[in-house]
């Protein structure tokens, strides 16, 4: 006979004994959408439906669904649900970041000029790049980022940061380094994932001239969301650095 509790093993003759329970409930799902039982394409039970089917939290959930996410076999969408888009696991590839400094490599020897800060209320555009309400208020932050010694900016940024956080504005006056961190810091938030995307653009006139460039040149635009345990975006930031004064460089790892 075997027996489960949530924050511990399952034990007597069950092969899973010394896992925790969020990843024993992983285990199934994934053996769940390998034999077909959940398919590509289709939609896992909610968060709930979870809970009431395995007695556990939903904080216990989020972790299972998590494991289950990072294994490449879902992804989760907020207000779409977990949709099923691999059956069997694919090679994995990690990279190895081990803190918002590390993935912002250069935060720490550069400097950086606030150009302009303005508190804007979402339209359904800002609302969808923003994944929040309609009328939902942000912080728009645009700075040039520089290196000592050389009056050419690295990068042009424009940030958005979560207007709800008490007294914001001050903190953003005073920020030299990567925000999320502030973030963390100051308000004991953790920032639990960050999804990136980088793209070649070519410069605008406008661009250009910020960044004492060539106008049509070219360059990357990083945007990075920030997000908080719970799944919410509590910032995004779009960075757009001149083609011939960074290079991003990553390490990966086959697992």
């Amino acid at each position: 006979m075997k027996t489960r509790t949530e924050h511990g093993r399952e034990s007597g003759d069950g092969t899973s004994a010394d896992l925790p329970r969020y990843q024993q409930i992983a285990n199934e799902l994934i053996g769940k959408i390998a034999s077909g039982r959940y398919r590509v394409g289709g939609l896992l039970p909610t968060e709930m439906e979870l809970c009431d089917e395995y007695g556990i939290s939903r904080s216990t959930v989020r972790e299972a669904l998590r494991r289950v996410r990072d294994a490449g076999l879902i992804s989760r969408r907020r207000r779409t649900g977990t949709k099923v888009i691999a059956q069997t696991p694919p090679a994995v590839y990690r990279q190895p970041t081990n803190s918002i400094g590390d993935l912002l490599q250069y935060a720490d020897e550069t400097q950086i000029e606030i150009l302009s800060e303005k508190r804007v209320i979402c339209d359904a555009p800002l609302a969808a790049l923003l994944e929040c309400r309609e009328g939902h208020a942000w912080l728009r932050l645009n700075s040039l980022r520089t290196v000592p010694d050389d009056p050419r900016p690295i990068c042009m940024t424009t940030a958005y940061v979560d207007a709800g956080l008490p007294d914001i504005d001050k903190h953003l006056e005073t920020v030299d380094g990567p925000i999320s961190a502030m973030i963390e810091r100051t308000y004991g938030i953790r920032i639990a994932r960050i999804e990136q995307s980088i793209q070649a653009i070519r410069l605008t006139k406008r661009l250009a001239k910020l960044l004492r460039a060539d106008v049509g040149s070219p360059a990357l635009q990083a945007t990075r969301r920030y997000y908080r345990s719970d799944d919410t975006l509590i910032e995004l930031s779009s960075a757009i650095h001149p083609g011939d004064r960074f290079t991003y460089v990553t390490s990966l790892v086959r697992e």
